[in-house]
């Protein structure tokens, strides 16, 4: 029953019943209650009396009335003003509304649907206020995730420039060749992470929208090429990278620079995320209408914890060197927006495999991520 019947079906019968009460009231007061004292109509004061019974009646409907239908609408009214100052716990008064077995008692069934509707909104506010404050946490581990990774490039930028400039010293020029390698690959790095980092923006903006260009390319050759990059990063030296793929040949359509960033991420992060020595596998399949790209390793693992949240915003995990990269939340995103999917599987102690899926495409054309 909607709550508008509800309150005009019981307001027209409370309406009814205190007419009843006060029908009944005049006639015991005139009919019983006075007879019963010798108090009869034309003494002195009999009027006022009738008068006083009239009016206790009138008081004592009305103070009943108030708190069948004014109870329930207190309580509302400081549940409500206790959700508008960000307080999302039961109100205190909950134990009046509803009995032992958790159901509303009599006349706060007038206001059910209101208040079990309140009850969702607090439970709902009180969940987003958790997750806000989660992502909030998240989010300032992030930042100061990219304040390090930032960082770590720079000090070295830093440190060979104050060698090449310290006066003491006569540098070779092979030394100098060298500083000067470092401060350009350095430079590099900082300038991956800061494209890294504008992408990242342009994506998470609701009003930015980012092309992706698609062009027929050799799959293979791009892969192995990104892998030969890797390999060159002195991060990869203590690592078993290795590739492996059927067909010399695989052409399909994607974005060759975005692509190319959310597989570095993906590789990055398989290195940075386990100890020197592990093997890096990938493998590279054609199917029936797609492709599939495997990054396997046989590193540390992730626990169900991490692959339940590694795609979320600003996720980075527990590792104490995770790299901001475009985060996986933005890999999955670039993938989708080439019409491909992303499946990781992991056991922790046993490694990390990771799918990424690309379909064909029949010819050259742009998509809006």
């Amino acid at each position: 029953m909607k709550i508008k019947v509800r309150f005009s079906l019981y307001f027209i019968i409370g309406l009814l019943l205190w007419i009843l009460s006060m029908g009944l009231t005049i006639m015991l007061t005139i009919e019983v209650i006075f007879p019963f004292i010798s108090f009869k109509e034309g003494d002195k004061g009999y009027d006022a009396l009738v008068l006083m019974a009239f009016l206790l009646n009138i008081t004592a409907c009305s103070t009943f009335f108030a708190w069948y239908f004014g109870s329930p609408l207190w309580f509302i009214m400081t549940w409500i003003q206790q959700l508008t100052l960000g307080k999302y716990i039961d109100p205190p008064q909950k134990e009046k509304a509803f009995t032992n077995k958790g159901t509303l008692r009599k006349h706060y069934q007038l206001y059910k649907e209101v208040i079990f509707n309140i009850f969702s909104l607090s439970e709902h506010l009180k969940q987003a206020e958790q997750d806000r404050e989660k992502i909030e946490e998240i989010k300032k581990d992030w930042i100061a995730g990219i304040s390090h990774d930032l960082k770590t490039p720079l000090t070295y930028i830093t440190g060979y420039s104050s060698l090449l400039l310290n006066q003491d010293y006569s540098w070779t020029e092979n030394e100098k060749l060298t500083y000067i390698k470092e401060i350009a690959q350095k430079g590099e790095q900082i300038e991956s992470l800061i494209e890294d980092l504008t992408l990242s923006f342009q994506m998470n903006h609701i009003k930015t929208y980012l092309p992706i260009t698609l062009r027929r390319e050799n799959i293979v050759e791009f892969t192995k090429s990104l892998i030969a990059d890797i390999g060159n990063d002195p991060r990869a030296f203590e690592y078993n990278l290795s590739f492996e793929c059927p067909e010399p040949f695989i052409e399909i359509s994607f974005d060759v620079r975005l692509m190319y960033r959310a597989l570095q991420n993906l590789l990055t992060n398989a290195l940075l995320h386990n100890p020197p020595g592990t093997n890096i596998h990938v493998l590279l399949k054609k199917q029936a209408s797609t492709v599939t790209i495997s990054i396997s390793d046989d590193g540390i693992g992730m626990n169900q914890h991490t692959l339940d949240n590694i795609f979320k915003k600003y996720y980075r995990g527990t590792s104490t060197e995770m790299g901001t990269g475009l985060g996986m939340g933005i890999v999955k995103n670039l993938i989708h927006g080439h019409g491909g999917q992303i499946k990781i599987t992991s056991e922790v102690s046993k490694g990390t495999t990771i799918h990424v899926t690309l379909p064909h495409q029949e010819s050259e054309k742009q998509l809006i991520l």
